[in-house]
């Protein structure tokens, strides 16, 4: 099944958000000292984005490998990861069917920043974390990590993400059943450039029993879900859904 790309424009002002090396402190110290505990030293990023993560783990002294669904943000990965003089391998692919794009093995696979749940049934979600799993050297990890949990769920229906003299970047929510639709409002207002867009992100709604349920299915034993980067169990007061498999 062929999905739409929601990112082909999106993908050229997406990090209005940040430069990618604004990652947070607590972010690096959790993937250093989990990476570290398990002998991490070959990491797929397989949903990479515009590159940030990429960065951080080029900097952890990692062997990395990207890849994502979108062509345009993969376009801006590459402007990026110029920018910082960093190389890393990069392929369009779904993370579906990662096994056509990736032979190699992994000490981890990390799917990030609500990625996954772009894919919108169970039937496809379960595909694609069998994928991941299949690309998991014996013993190896699968991170994935959402900014929606049940406190965001309960929280505002519009949120200003970015305020900015130049840029104002909005996000108003609206939920349907098990979709949340996000309409991402970008407001230019600056000298050069005036315009206004909106794109308009639908996530499947994914909490920690969930995660268990559809984890369990593709295949995965061992199932961490965690609520920060301090290693917390998740409870519905937390502000983050880590998710660490095996």
């Amino acid at each position: 099944m062929q999905r739409n790309d929601p990112y082909e424009k999106f993908a050229y002002d997406y990090d209005e958000f940040g430069p990618i090396d604004a990652y947070l402190g607590d972010e690096r110290t959790f993937f250093e000292r989990l990476f570290a505990k398990h002998g991490v030293k070959t990491v797929l990023d397989c949903a990479c984005g515009t590159g940030q993560h990429l960065l951080l783990f080029s900097e952890m002294g990692l062997d990395v490998r990207g890849s994502d669904y979108s062509e345009a943000m993969l376009e801006v990965a590459r402007r990026n990861l110029d920018k910082y003089e960093t190389s890393v391998p990069l392929c369009q692919c779904d993370f579906r069917f990662l096994e056509q794009e990736h032979s190699e093995t992994f000490d981890a696979v990390v799917c990030l920043t609500t990625a996954l749940p772009h894919l919108h049934t169970d039937a496809d979600l379960v595909t694609a974390l069998a994928s991941m799993k299949g690309r998991l050297n014996p013993g190896g990890l699968l991170v994935l990590t959402q900014g929606t949990t049940h406190v965001s769920l309960a929280g505002p229906a519009i949120e200003v993400i970015v305020n900015r003299t130049d840029f104002s970047r909005v996000f108003v929510k609206e939920r349907d059943g098990d979709f949340l639709t996000i309409h991402v409002l970008d407001l230019f207002h600056s000298l050069g450039r005036t315009e206004s867009n909106q794109y308009d992100i639908i996530y499947r709604i994914l909490l920690d029993e969930d995660y268990k349920s559809l984890l369990a299915k593709a295949g995965f034993e061992k199932i961490q879900i965690l609520g920060d980067y301090d290693d917390s169990v998740y409870t519905q007061q937390s502000r983050r859904l880590i998710v660490v498999a095996s």
